[in-house]
């Protein structure tokens, strides 16, 4: 063990162990207030703390308090998960969920899959999911196939949007700051005793920071624009039936760099994107309560383009269109056998689409190419069954079963179990779980023609999970402790082999860690929390550490409400050395500071700090960071 996770070790053990010894000598009888349910777990509505798989929750009161704009960046302290940002903001974001790549993890918002066909390898790009609206974020790691199929192969991010409550409510906020940010948005939403609504809108422009770094020499920044609309509405039939539709719609342009690194700028490369995600559902209810059936469509849209024109530092040019979409039918059913048992049986129908075309004049040995991928299409059909079992209010148990039949590959099962024991009388809660997971191959990974990669003949990746850990309250919920042990196998993994340049199922790797947390409130209006993850990853094909994935990272928040009005948060995100395509990643340290102020019941001013040390340092080899930034604004509601 090396001197950092020492360091940080210690560091967790004494905010811990010092701050229950001062809400002890403070008779604080306050409780945490964490989420009472989560959904992402089981697919049903459980308490939080009878769940044996290991989840992180972010409240909406969470991304308030740190006046994030930006999914991404609400993920970043979440034990065993790394985001990854390719410069600026709006360039491309992927997140590792203990180790696993990032299209082995299932993005939903509002039960609509994110994960874009029309990318290379089906993962989901963070870089323009923005936080308005939002209600909560469940992160669910280990293999989910059991319950969510192909995806879920790493874990679940599961987005779940504010539903409208009581009278009518409007709110308008207004951002302004470094890098020449401007952002304004409102929201309407309310109830009445049969319709709920909330509708949000908001626009994002910055003239940003090169992507390719200026530490390299680089000096052109790289502008992002982004409007989000998104809304939700549900209308209750009777007693028995509810109807729902949600919405998601996102339009932007990011400029781009033509890599990373020396003499990488480019004044008008760019990108450009439209996205939207939506999906109908009726929930029925029978036999007083005891059947509930809900059935959903979604269907989600993703249309990106890129242009490089010639310039004065490139002589050739190149434009490329992708287009991925899905349709989504889903049927489950559950039935609350009694207190002590709930079984889930449920259908699903998916169809994905992809077209893409490019053209270019660079040089034929060049890496760019010109062609296209006509139409594509894969369907699966997935069947799943599941099993609650609480037994003496102790003892929690799920186990889960999915077979998958896809008409690319064939058929596929996988199974899921998970087990939550609690010590009641010492506030002790043992947990547990193990899981199979597979990724079926994207349709450009099987039919890509453009750059010649594609194989047909591809096979699932597949993997097994495990963890195991406890939770510790300790003096009355007012601290928690945590700690999850894992490990993960993942097997045919795809990559694109030299001579010839094609995907093939050709790797194998390993990860294992310990996922720690603690949190602390010493007094009503202080809440302290500390995570560290250590994870150690390798490709067992050439013994080298997976790359863009650190060993350590640990976050440190602090959260103080004082004057009844004010509101000041302090975030400390360590991230340790990582490899590279290129070349290793130094580790880095930055200081985030966010506070607001009430000055009305219906105004509210708030600012924040981004890396207040300046600290320079980079995320991925050759791409620049942020400096020392600052942002403020103004939130109105009625």
């Amino acid at each position: 063990m090396d001197t950092m996770q020492k360091n940080i070790i210690s560091t967790l053990l004494l905010v811990g162990f010092s701050n229950s010894l001062q809400a002890q000598n403070n008779n604080s009888d306050t409780a945490l207030e964490l989420p009472n349910m989560v959904v992402t777990a089981t697919r049903t509505e459980t308490p939080e703390d009878e769940v044996g798989s290991a989840i992180t929750v972010i409240t909406a009161k969470d991304i308030s308090d740190k006046n994030i704009n930006n999914v991404a960046d609400a993920l970043r302290t979440v034990p065993g998960l790394d985001v990854v940002r390719s410069g600026s903001v709006g360039q491309q974001t992927s997140v590792f969920l203990r180790g696993a790549n990032s299209n082995h993890t299932l993005v939903l918002v509002d039960g609509v899959e994110m994960n874009d066909p029309s990318s290379p390898t089906g993962a989901f790009d963070f870089a323009f999911l923005q936080t308005d609206n939002i209600e909560r974020i469940e992160v669910l790691r280990g293999a989910a196939s059991a319950a969510y199929g192909s995806d879920a192969m790493g874990g679940v991010i599961n987005v779940i949007t504010k539903k409208g409550e009581g009278k009518l409510k409007v709110t308008g906020v207004a951002e302004g700051g470094s890098y020449g940010t401007w952002k304004t948005g409102g929201n309407i939403s309310g109830a009445t005793e049969r319709v709920n609504y909330s509708f949000d809108a908001s626009r994002l422009e910055t003239d940003g920071f090169s992507s390719a770094d200026k530490n390299m020499g680089n000096l052109l920044p790289n502008g992002y624009r982004n409007t989000n609309l998104s809304g939700r509405t549900g209308f209750k039939v009777n007693e028995s039936l509810d109807l729902g539709i949600t919405l998601r719609y996102v339009e932007g342009k990011a400029f781009l760099d033509n890599g990373g690194g020396k003499g990488a700028d480019d004044p008008n490369s760019y990108g450009t994107f439209n996205e939207l995600f939506t999906r109908g559902f009726g929930h029925l209810k029978l036999l007083d309560g005891l059947w509930e059936q809900t059935l959903g469509v979604a269907y989600s849209r993703t249309d990106r383009n890129n242009v490089n024109a010639v310039d004065y530092l490139n002589n050739f040019s190149s434009a490329a269109t992708n287009l991925g979409e899905k349709v989504k039918l889903d049927y489950q059913n559950i039935f609350h056998v009694n207190k002590s048992n709930t079984v889930m049986v449920g259908v699903e129908e998916e169809a994905d689409s992809l077209s893409s075309f490019a053209s270019s004049d660079y040089p034929a040995w060049s890496y760019s190419s010109s062609g296209s991928i006509p139409l594509k299409t894969m369907n699966t059909m997935g069947y799943y069954l599941q099993d609650q079992i609480k037994l003496f209010d102790r003892s929690f148990t799920t186990i889960g079963v999915r077979y998958d039949d896809n008409n690319r590959f064939g058929g596929h099962e996988t199974w899921r179990a998970n087990q939550l024991y609690t010590v009641k009388e010492t506030s002790t809660r043992l947990k547990g779980s193990y899981g199979t997971g597979f990724k079926a191959p994207s349709l450009n990974q099987l039919y890509d023609t453009i750059y010649a990669t594609g194989n047909p003949n591809l096979k699932p990746e597949t993997s097994q999970s495990w963890d195991v850990g406890f939770e510790q309250d300790i003096y009355r919920k007012t601290s928690t402790l945590g700690v999850n042990y894992f490990e993960n196998a993942f097997n045919n993994l795809i990559q694109a082999n030299y001579a010839p340049y094609v995907n093939q199922n050709v790797s194998r790797a390993k990860v294992k860690g310990v996922e720690t947390f603690a949190e602390v409130r010493p007094l009503t209006d202080l809440t302290l929390r500390g995570t560290y993850t250590y994870q150690q990853t390798q490709n067992l094909d050439t013994g080298t550490q997976l790359l863009r994935r650190p060993r350590n990272k640990a976050s440190f928040d602090t959260d103080y409400r004082f004057l009844e009005k004010a509101h000041f948060h302090v975030n400390v995100l360590m991230v340790g050395q990582k490899e590279d395509y290129a070349s290793s990643v130094a580790g880095y340290v930055t200081l985030n500071l966010a506070g607001s102020y009430d000055v009305h019941k219906n105004v509210q001013f708030f600012a924040r700090i981004d890396n207040v040390i300046n600290k320079q340092y980079e995320e991925v080899y050759g791409y620049g960071t942020s400096g020392v930034a600052g942002y403020g604004g103004v939130k109105l509601a009625y």
